[in-house]
């Protein structure tokens, strides 16, 4: 396909870009097996590697989305990243690992330079029992959310809909609270009873 460099070394993989409208400078790498990766009909991937290294996991674009974003699956199996319809996506980088998940709701706005990662990917060991205390956990962004530039959203976050993630905010908890400001490092409850608008201003 045009605009996609697509390397599938695996077995048994469901690659399904058949409603994609259009690939610019894009890479899908596909290592392992039993994966599957849909894209949604009308969605455009613009600069996206893509790197499935372990197997079972699930990529799911909705349609009508626009994405730039490195998507990062490997070593642990049984991840998923699911992103809903008409999300826009201006650079972002998923890494996602130990059997955990991302989704990301539909008509959500995410700015450039920011990271979303479900594992700390090293292990950091409780010196007096010898257990790791820090597993992966789930990330969930509702619907109709819109974070801001250079944010990193960690571990076990959940925003919810129609909140807005202020630039440079590092979220690490649960919002459940729907129509949030949140922001600062770790990020807080601001303001509530927001909504948000996707029109540029001026």
């Amino acid at each position: 396909m045009e605009g996609l460099n697509l390397k599938d070394a695996g077995l048994d993989n469901v690659v399904d870009l058949s409603g994609a409208e259009q690939f610019v400078n894009s890479e899908i790498i596909v290592s392992g097996n039993h994966n599957r990766i849909v894209i949604g009909q009308g969605a455009t991937l613009v600069n996206v590697r893509m790197q499935l290294l372990s197997n079972g996991n699930r990529v799911e674009i909705g349609p009508g989305c626009r994405i730039t974003a490195a998507l990062i699956m490997k070593q642990v199996d049984n991840n998923s990243i699911v992103i809903g319809a008409g999300t826009t996506i201006g650079g972002c980088n998923f890494i996602c690992g130990e059997g955990s998940s991302i989704s990301v709701g539909s008509d959500c706005m995410l700015a450039w330079n920011l990271e979303v990662r479900t594992t700390d990917s090293h292990a950091i060991i409780d010196v007096a029992t010898g257990e790791r205390i820090n597993p992966a956990a789930d990330i969930v962004i509702e619907d109709h959310v819109w974070v801001g530039a250079h944010a990193t959203i960690l571990k076990g976050s959940h925003i919810g809909r129609d909140s807005v993630v202020s630039i440079r905010s590092v979220v690490t908890e649960k919002f459940y609270e729907p129509g949030l400001v949140i922001g600062g490092a770790p990020a807080r409850k601001l303001r509530s009873g927001i909504s948000w608008r996707r029109p540029l201003l001026g």
